[in-house]
């Protein structure tokens, strides 16, 4: 018989005969939630949110391709940060890159931190068990923190909820309702329905046990009127408006005073000399318009600099949010030319301007080596926000006047020099051809999404005004893709030089971002790609893309910011 030996170092012996208990360790050296305070601790990295900003702004009309001709026929020549950039602009499906920004960054920090909540709920059923205490403020955090990251991934890699009769027809995403303790688990993804379904679940179980008892800075945190404010923009997805409002309701009080003292303090900040300076104004966790803010590792920012800045809010895509046409048209239904409420910072004519709210903080590991994170903080739900979808909530209820205060407030808080008023959103907001500027007037498919969802021309340019100041509101942090998703609007992008137009039709399969190829490797079910707008290949026109930079470190290149004048 074959005799087998395993040998076993000297130092491993001793440690055996030493009568260590190390056996008694949990092996693979997680630690044990077994107290009140790790789960407050475990629940903080529920947090480490993805920037979906860089993925659902360039599939807008939030951005242009400065490699096509401008109106003097000029042509610049500009690579983008990542080939993804190519690819979302394009709405093709990413193949390019993994790395922060990217669909697969985005869905496997959105599944991590579910796994947080999930880990959270676990501890938290066994310490309930065990102790006979109750967590519910625990408890809510970890449902809220599960519901938002399904949220998140259903509006980014599904179509946009129609109803449930409809939605059962498309393909949602796997939720997750139990850590994972398998190697290589399949996953089915169900449907659209189901995963509704199971965020509102989610939400109306938290919602009764929500609190801010033990939080040092409720901003970061789902507090109380962050997780209404999920709750009302949940409800406004699915047409649930008097949920929608009532939620809102809890946030924002019911009074335009009350609303009125929720506002950014848009004046203050403008009188700040820089886009770093007013970056902490518009981010600051004292704000009472912020709700919920998170910080994300992402490069966004340096899309826009020169030397990366092929796709950005430049050209006919500012004119429809900030600066107006030539000069001679407003930009908005309540101030005249540009927009009053911020400051528009710019490195270069040609290639586009934003607001601060997409500065970079860069985190040094290593400052003598000039290495670390690129930093950008996220308003993830705002008040400003949430009174402009309990204005459009009002509309559909026929509240006419109600959305008109609403969105009056939004316009004060933001500097405008007129009272909004009905006959002020009715000009600028024409149903008649007459005086249209049609990136203000989009076709709204609302009954092609539903058959029941009915906008009379009366209410049209109420939905249109509380549509273009939530554009405004959300600029550089992805939202409008989500409304462009809801109702259907249908957009073309017009890609390089020689110049191909690509469009986008209001049920084209391209509005679910396409799962990430790992994802798809891994055994999940792609998005189907049958029903496209065009098939139009951009290979040919796609400019310079021959790089696939994603900067870690530092580069050392400041830009130069001006204000735009």
């Amino acid at each position: 018989m074959k005799k087998t030996y395993i040998f076993i170092p000297f130092a491993i012996i001793a440690l055996l005969l030493s009568g260590c208990n190390f056996l008694d360790k949990n092996p693979d050296d997680r630690a044990e939630i077994n107290s009140r305070k790790k789960v407050h601790l475990l629940l903080v990295n529920g947090y480490e949110m993805p920037n979906i900003a860089p993925l659902c702004e360039t599939m807008s009309d939030n951005c242009v391709d400065n490699n096509t001709p401008d109106d003097a026929g000029q042509v610049v020549s500009v690579m983008p940060l990542s080939l993804m950039y190519n690819q979302y602009f394009a709405w093709d499906d990413v193949t390019t890159d993994s790395q922060q920004d990217s669909p697969y960054y985005i869905w496997m920090h959105c599944y991590k931190n579910i796994a947080v909540a999930n880990q959270a709920l676990q501890a938290i059923d066994k310490l309930e068990s065990e102790s006979g205490e109750r967590y519910d403020a625990e408890r809510a955090e970890a449902l809220l923190i599960r519901a938002w990251n399904h949220f998140i991934l259903a509006n980014i890699f599904c179509k946009a909820y129609r109803t449930d009769d409809l939605s059962s027809q498309d393909l949602g995403i796997h939720y997750m309702t139990e850590p994972e303790t398998e190697v290589n688990p399949q996953y089915e993804r169900g449907t659209l329905t189901e995963t509704y379904k199971h965020i509102q679940a989610d939400l109306e179980e938290a919602l009764p046990k929500v609190s801010d008892e033990y939080y040092s800075v409720p901003k970061y945190h789902f507090n109380t009127k962050a997780a209404h404010a999920f709750a009302a923009k949940f409800y406004l997805f699915i047409r649930n408006w008097d949920e929608a409002i009532n939620q809102a309701n809890m946030v924002l009080g019911t009074s335009s005073e009350e609303a009125s003292a929720m506002m950014f303090d848009a004046a203050a900040a403008k009188l700040l000399g820089n886009p770093t300076e007013e970056l902490h104004a518009w981010m600051s966790a004292t704000s009472p318009s912020n709700l919920l803010i998170t910080t994300t590792m992402s490069t966004y920012e340096r899309t826009y600099w020169t030397s990366y800045a092929r796709y950005t809010l430049n050209r006919n895509a500012l004119k429809a949010t900030l600066t107006g046409w030539d000069g001679s048209r407003s930009s908005g239904p309540a101030w005249d030319g540009r927009f009053p409420g911020c400051n528009i910072w710019r490195i270069n004519a040609n290639y586009g301007s934003f607001k601060a709210t997409i500065v970079e903080e860069f985190e040094y590991t290593d400052k003598v080596a000039g290495i670390g994170y690129p930093r950008i903080l996220r308003r993830e739900l705002t008040a400003g926000e949430t009174l402009l979808l309990r204005a459009e909530a009002k509309v559909m209820k026929g509240d006419l006047s109600g959305a008109v205060e609403d969105m009056n407030v939004w316009c004060q808080s933001y500097c405008c020099e007129k009272e909004l008023t009905a006959s002020a959103i009715n000009r600028f907001f024409p149903v008649s051809s007459e005086g249209r500027i049609p990136q203000h007037i989009p076709t709204l498919h609302n009954q092609d999404m539903a058959p029941d969802w009915i906008i009379t021309d009366e209410q049209k340019p109420y939905i249109w005004c509380a549509l273009h100041l939530n554009r405004i509101e959300t600029l550089h942090e992805g939202y409008r893709w989500w409304d462009i998703k809801r109702y259907g609007i249908e957009l073309a992008h017009e890609i390089g030089y020689p110049t191909v137009t690509k469009t986008l039709t209001w049920d084209d399969d391209r509005r679910a971002a396409q799962l990430p190829q790992e994802t798809i490797l891994a055994g999940q079910t792609p998005n189907p790609r049958e029903h496209v707008g065009d098939n139009a290949s951009t290979n040919a026109s796609m400019g310079p893309n021959n790089t696939t930079n994603i900067y870690l470190p530092n580069t050392g290149y400041t830009p130069v910011l001006v204000p735009f004048n």
